[in-house]
């Protein structure tokens, strides 16, 4: 048995009051520089976006072997309103820092929240 879109209304009002933050989504766009490089540009595709942040711990131990060396692993989720728009390229802006997407929750039953698993940059 599904929700109403009464039900599903108030559930996503309800989710609107856990997001005590606010984000910027940033598209990341790379443009041949004339030396061989590429020149990167910023450009917000949403700004001021209610959201709420929290550490998602992936093992046990919070670190990882990268390059041979092990280093301290943090992850973090992301909620944002139901009707927000993110892109795996794009970048969270939050509290001044940058944080790479690295996955975002699609095709759920109930679209009450965007969830969007992230990686400090």
């Amino acid at each position: 048995m599904g929700l109403t879109a009464t039900e599903l209304s108030v559930m996503r009002s309800s989710i609107a009051l856990l997001m005590p933050d606010t984000c910027n989504v940033v598209s990341i766009t790379n443009a041949p520089d004339g030396e061989g490089g590429v020149t990167q540009t910023r450009g917000p595709t949403g700004t001021s976006i209610a959201c709420r942040l929290d550490v998602k711990q992936g093992n046990t131990t919070g670190e990882q072997v990268t390059g041979g060396a092990i280093q301290p692993y943090i992850s973090y989720m992301l909620s944002l309103p139901y009707d927000s728009t993110v892109a795996p390229s794009d970048l969270i802006e939050h509290g001044g820092v940058d944080y790479m997407v690295k996955t975002i929750n699609r095709n759920q039953s109930w679209k009450a929240v965007v969830r969007v698993e992230l990686e400090r940059v």
